[in-house]
């Protein structure tokens, strides 16, 4: 299996790139891991795919800032008494920890999606906050590729030893891993939120 989704990447390469780009654009989330796996087994060039994953997370942050500083208070006013209750937590959590938050809100499950929104809605200055932004990107990209493409290093040598069987086994000791940690940092996201109440 693993074989033939080589196949169909290497086939439709500037299409995945722009699966990348878009996916990045619209959240951040452990996409490098398979992005390193890949681009060891060859089926992704490794410049193309660090441009997609790193322009698409530039825009996605650009894009949710200026929705935050141009439109937050109006988008939260309009949003459900629970949704907008989370969107205050998420606000004070950035008012809390400032800096480390826009350095590690990249990837806990439940805020990831909208992080930047709320520093929009904040004080920060677009000049402050765009060189964050940047280092947080490429410390999460960095992190997560590096993973991938040591796990698809093992997966190749497991491949060429003919031990297909155990390839799979071990993606899915790694995703079980992976989740586990997220699971870790949602918790301690958890504890900063009691902390801010």
């Amino acid at each position: 299996m693993f074989e033939t989704i080589n196949l169909w990447i290497q086939d439709h390469q500037q299409l995945v790139y722009s699966l990348i780009f878009t996916y990045c654009v619209s959240k951040a989330s452990i996409l490098p891991v398979f992005v390193g796996v890949f681009v060891v087994s060859e089926s992704l060039l490794l410049g193309p795919s660090m441009i997609a994953m790193i322009s698409g997370s530039v825009a996605g942050d650009l894009l949710r800032f200026w929705l935050g500083r141009k439109y937050g208070d109006a988008i939260v006013r309009k949003m459900p008494d629970a949704l907008s209750k989370w969107m205050g937590k998420t606000l004070r959590l950035f008012e809390h920890y400032g800096v480390a938050y826009i350095l590690l809100c990249r990837y806990p499950n439940t805020i990831r999606s909208i992080s930047v929104f709320p520093v929009g809605m904040s004080s920060m200055s677009f000049m402050r906050f765009l060189p964050l932004s940047i280092a947080s990107i490429l410390i999460w990209i960095g992190i997560y590729f590096a993973l991938g493409y040591v796990l698809g290093e093992g997966m190749s040598e497991l491949l060429e030893r003919n031990l297909t069987l155990l390839s799979p086994v071990l993606l899915i000791v790694f995703l079980g891993l992976g989740w586990f940690g997220l699971k870790r940092i949602d918790k301690l996201e958890q504890q900063a939120e009691k902390a801010i109440k």
